[in-house]
């Protein structure tokens, strides 16, 4: 229970394990613990924690590669099972490490592999000193301490992706060049990015708590619009300026596909309007000069006729 409410409460990944192996120690006098954690690219075994085990021993078994003759631990990692050498120097598997081994007095280890969600993740090692075979007790209290492990390892795993997906999250949404916002389904903004504050020229503090239909008004021929859909705004700066804005407003789903917030963007097109409208002012003085001077030639032409006659 205590080991779940570690997990549960987020206490280090090392923490967690440390206690796990300390709880066998504690039940199994004269044994030491040990979990190795696997790194799948490298296809290695890395430390995670061992209370009781010599650090020069840890050292010199970080970075294990895994394979059919690695000792207990990259054995039982490669092959999925758990792997028993009772006597560390008479075992074929060893051979590479029976010398670190001998050097810290270990004669027998057992391994056991963990399974997390996506596979093998690691492996849960009991060290003796002299040769040994684990009883049904011990092989029953592994398997419930290594499920315990593979809990803990899953979680830790979690909660790495989602503070990895959050930080690529804000750094897409504080860093982007467009006009970015957070509100709810009924349009409260919560977030605001650089660029949204640097356009309306406002500070987060004034614009989180907005309403998007207060902030942004829609454009006459885009009132009965749907909420969640894409345009056209205005909205006044802090300094009294009035933006001509293209709005965005789009629902984030919930892993169930239900609607749980409002995901807007802002382009600024002021400047469009404006070449847009001088082009028309444009070619609406182009269409008057014309039409001047076609009345000219028609007043002229009339004049012409009249002195002839």
């Amino acid at each position: 229970t205590e080991i779940l409410e570690q997990i549960a409460t987020g206490v280090e990944l090392r923490g967690v394990l440390t206690g796990i192996a300390t709880t066998l120690e504690d039940l199994v006098p004269g044994c030491c613990c040990s979990v190795l954690l696997l790194d799948r690219d490298r296809a290695t075994l890395r430390h995670g924690a061992a209370p009781s085990l010599p650090a020069e021993y840890l050292a010199g078994i970080d970075g294990l590669a895994i394979g059919a003759s690695a000792g207990s631990c990259g054995t039982a990692a490669y092959t999925g099972n758990p792997v028993v050498a009772a006597d560390i120097r008479a075992d074929a598997r060893w051979e590479r490490y029976r010398a670190l081994a001998d050097r810290f007095g270990l004669r027998a280890c057992w391994s056991t592999p963990i399974r997390g969600r996506d596979g093998i993740c690691g492996t849960f090692a009991v060290y003796h000193a002299s040769p040994h075979r684990p009883t049904l007790r011990e092989e029953h209290l592994v398997e419930r301490l290594t499920h315990l492990a593979s809990v803990a390892i899953d979680h830790d795993g979690l909660l790495g992706a989602l503070a990895e997906s959050e930080e690529r999250f804000r750094r897409a949404f504080e860093d982007n060049a467009v006009g970015m916002a957070l509100a709810t389904l009924d349009g409260g903004i919560t977030r605001v990015n650089r660029a949204m504050r640097a356009l309306l020229g406002r500070s987060e503090f004034d614009l989180i708590g907005s309403r998007l239909d207060e902030l942004f008004a829609r454009s006459r021929e885009n009132v009965a619009q749907n909420p969640h859909d894409e345009y056209e705004a205005t909205a006044w700066t802090a300094d009294g300026g009035l933006l001509d804005l293209a709005v965005a407003v789009s629902p984030i789903r919930s892993a169930e596909g239900l609607p749980r917030a409002l995901s807007v963007n802002v382009l600024d097109i002021t400047g469009r309007h404006a070449a847009e409208q001088e082009r028309r002012r444009r070619a609406e003085a182009e269409l008057a000069r014309h039409a001047a001077e076609a009345a000219n030639r028609a007043k002229t032409d009339f004049v012409s006729a009249l002195g002839h006659e």
